[in-house]
């Protein structure tokens, strides 16, 4: 009887190992053929591009995007390309999807909160928190000392909470101080200022010069 009959133990071992062997090899360059193994490409520089020249640029190279984030600048053109990771230069294989970050259209708005009544110092870290980088502080009489009484924008338009604004607006915020007008000159008393110190103006009012020719003087004519 031959080993290799086709009923053999035999003949079954080596058609399971051949045919283990088969679906091995497959397996190996089908893997390589789906991942595409060896087929790379370089991320090519779009710094600066616009959107419809870098989605141009990727088509063309085999690549996909995604905008992850937006970021607006005064000194840069909007709607172009800011950054791209992985980096321009990188390797990366056909069909990777490149992560770009733009420069917005538009600047970011932050909700103004309610500041009336409230201290001068947690409304200025709130705004600044917000955003709002340019924040500057003047005081004017009423209300308790070192609370907001209101808040302007660098032109003088009262700003209400609630108010939706650019966050490089430029803002005033009103302080409660204590102040005295003497001689059309503004002074602060008992006062408000960023080191706490106290100011005290007073004026004597000028007493006439009497003269002996009626005790009146001729500086009142």
């Amino acid at each position: 009887m031959s080993l290799l009959n086709k009923d053999s133990l035999l003949t079954h071992v080596l058609l399971a190992v051949g045919a283990s062997v088969l679906l091995i090899v497959l397996l190996i360059y089908g893997l390589d053929i789906y991942t595409r193994h060896g087929d790379t490409v370089k991320v090519p520089d779009l710094r600066g591009k616009t959107l419809a020249e870098m989605q141009r640029i990727l088509d063309d190279a085999g690549l996909k995007y995604e905008i992850n984030d937006s970021t607006f600048s005064r000194t840069a053109i909007p709607g172009t390309v800011r950054e791209v990771i992985p980096a321009p230069g990188s390797e990366v294989k056909l069909g990777r999807i490149l992560f770009i970050a733009i420069n917005g259209f538009h600047q970011r708005r932050q909700t103004i909160p309610n500041y009336k009544d409230q201290s001068a110092r947690q409304i200025l870290a709130l705004l600044k928190g917000l955003g709002f980088e340019s924040v500057d502080q003047r005081v004017v009489p009423g209300g308790y000392v070192g609370s907001v009484v209101g808040l302007q924008t660098a032109d003088g338009k009262v700003v209400e909470a609630g108010t939706q604004l650019p966050i490089d607006t430029k803002l005033v915020l009103l302080v409660a101080g204590q102040v005295i007008d003497t001689l059309g000159l503004d002074r602060y008393i008992e006062g408000y200022s960023s080191q706490g110190d106290s100011t005290v103006v007073r004026t004597t009012p000028a007493t006439p010069e009497k003269k002996d020719d009626g005790g009146i003087s001729n500086d009142w004519w």
